[in-house]
């Protein structure tokens, strides 16, 4: 793997890690009297990372596949519609997100992969947490 791609990977399971050990020390998994209630506080704890991270990583890939690009083309076609004559150089929206096109960076999934394996270790766990007896 390459480098660069290692770091955001970490950085975003660091958080991930971060949020569920805040979860597991706020809800007190060390004074669970059963393994059923332990596996609910881990459910828990994996959950709110991976809704986090999926919001996160979902809400970056949209942003880098150019949803809002219509968005941003009608806030300047308001602005060129107030400039001076002499002014106005106006685009049409083709040429618009062609030249966005060309400068924007390429999609970045690891947030959202992070977010998955995160979720899944929730489905793991109220799966255990289900089987578990009282």
């Amino acid at each position: 793997m390459n480098r660069k791609r290692l770091n955001p990977l970490f950085i975003a399971a660091g958080a991930g890690l971060l949020a569920a050990a805040l979860t597991v020390w706020r809800q007190g998994i060390l004074d669970a009297a059963s393994p059923k209630e332990s596996y609910r506080i881990l459910c828990d704890a994996c959950f709110i990372p991976g809704v986090i991270l999926c919001g996160v990583g979902l809400m970056s890939l949209i942003a880098y596949g150019g949803f809002f690009d219509i968005f941003s083309y009608g806030f300047k076609s308001v602005v060129w519609f107030f400039k001076p004559l002499r002014e106005k150089k106006k685009k049409n929206y083709y040429d618009y997100r062609m030249e966005k096109e060309a400068r924007r960076q390429k999609l970045r999934y690891y947030i959202l992969k992070v977010g998955l394996v995160f979720m899944l270790l929730a489905v793991i766990f109220l799966i255990l947490f289900e089987r578990a007896g009282s």
